[in-house]
């Protein structure tokens, strides 16, 4: 499942890694080619979870409890289709395995059943007071949320067998903020563990009777539980911990060890392609140029696809989503610590990624009454940030360049100026250079004759 964010919007928790351990990672075994990707901006103001409808050509977009924001749609690529007003506050969101209801946390209270083709709500299932509900994954004939304590006395599970009954409240598995996931292949079926605190304990729960009961449980699975993923087929699942610094795999329903996809770096998240044939694992804080996610083939321990963001953008964690064959892919990232950037990437062996691109140029003329100034205009599109700068230099009869202004590739995507033109033929040249070589080089020339 694609970690659920608990916390209103807003607000948000990081994980780092100190400067030594950022340098000594090292990527996969056999890295294919590593693709660059640049994300869009998505049409949200908060993020908490993303979900793949591909029958539909739709992502539906959570933005979090507290701020009375409604559930977003877009298409394949990121772009609005609608707000669904009527639906807002939530936290989660999972689509049903036959396409027909999209489930979602909402409010910390309950969780509704929508219409997937018209997003009307058909069903809720309420949550008991107390419990704090934030996420949902049915299972089975079964819907189960995960709750933490907000005065019933611990977190936990809540089981319902259907729409306005009391939920089967149990607490004998995770008990603290549980992180869960099922797979239409293992009906009745869920894999859980708790995050917040280490190591984890990870258990498969039947949860398909009148009381859920643990089949499977797995001390030491790692240190501070990220997700889980479930295969479609219900026979593996892949992991994410913050260490080992690997995905390790289990199978199902024993929990004994299945595989290990390599990570090489902070693990991030992970996801299934819907046939099955492919996961997808995401990496915490790469360096430059390495790749933020690895597809692999099931079982194997070589990437055949490889994806770089740009150094300043973090894998939102939660976010990887890949469609059915394993031919693309997608996931958010954030430009800035407070996350409030959501840049949607997609790409795959069938989708390649939207690369990066500088757009730079410089225009110049003489003077309004006076041939011996140049007014200069350097305009650009991209890249835009705040660590990134051009520069512009002179250069007149052939003779050396002289550096005479720098400024930053800000948002205003434009920067005006003056230049004492000496006689003669004066070519202007306005340069940016990547520290990081994540954007091509660019440069742009202008010419004057005084």
């Amino acid at each position: 499942m694609r970690r659920r964010q608990l916390l209103a919007s807003g607000v948000f928790a990081a994980i780092g890694l100190s400067a030594g351990e950022l340098l000594r990672a090292t990527p996969a075994a056999a890295e294919p080619a590593v693709l660059k990707s640049v994300g869009v901006q998505l049409p949200v103001d908060d993020l908490r979870a993303i979900e793949l409808d591909e029958a539909r050509g739709r992502l539906y977009l959570a933005q979090g409890v507290g701020g009375a924001l409604p559930l977003v749609v877009t298409d394949l690529d990121g772009r609005l289709l609608s707000r669904v007003t009527d639906v807002a506050d939530i936290s989660d969101l999972v689509l049903s395995a036959d396409g027909r209801i999209l489930y979602a946390a909402q409010g910390f209270n309950r969780i509704i059943a929508l219409d997937a083709a018209t997003l009307t709500i058909v069903a809720s299932y309420p949550a008991p007071v107390g419990a704090h509900l934030y996420t949902v994954e049915p299972t089975g004939e079964k819907v189960v949320g995960g709750f933490i304590d907000a005065g019933i006395g611990s977190g936990g599970l809540l089981v319902w067998s259907a729409p306005e009954t009391p939920p089967v409240v149990y607490t004998a598995g995770p008990n603290y903020h549980p992180i869960i996931d099922a797979s239409p292949g293992a009906p009745g079926l869920l894999v859980a563990g708790d995050t917040g605190y280490s190591p984890v304990t990870t258990y498969v729960i039947d949860v398909s009777g009148d009381s859920p009961t643990i089949v499977a449980q797995r001390d030491y699975t790692g240190s501070n539980l990220i997700d889980y993923a479930v295969s479609p087929d219900g026979t593996e699942v892949v992991e994410t911990v913050g260490s080992p610094y690997e995905h390790h795999s289990y199978r199902l329903p024993d929990l004994a060890d299945a595989n290990v996809y390599p990570s090489g770096v902070y693990p991030q998240d992970a996801a299934w392609s819907g046939d099955g044939s492919t996961v997808a694992i995401g990496r915490a804080l790469t360096a430059s140029g390495t790749a933020d996610v690895y597809l692999y083939a099931k079982g194997s321990t070589v990437p055949t696809y490889a994806v770089d963001f740009r150094s300043d953008d973090s894998l939102w964690a939660g976010t990887l989503l890949v469609n059915r064959d394993g031919s693309r892919a997608w996931a958010v990232t954030s430009s800035d610590p407070y996350q409030e950037t959501q840049l949607l990437h997609s790409f795959g062996p069938a989708h390649p990624p939207t690369p990066p691109v500088t757009d730079l140029a410089v225009t110049a003329q003489l003077g309004s009454g006076s041939k011996q100034t140049a007014q200069l205009t350097v305009t650009w599109s991209s890249p835009i940030g705040a660590d990134n700068y051009w520069w512009i230099t002179a250069s007149t009869n052939g003779g050396a360049e002289r550096e005479f202004w720098r400024g930053k590739l800000d948002a205003s995507g434009r920067y005006t100026l003056t230049y004492s033109l000496p006689r003669g033929a004066t070519i202007f040249t306005v340069r940016f250079r990547d520290f990081y070589e994540f954007y091509p080089d660019g440069y742009a020339t202008a010419t004057l004759q005084r």
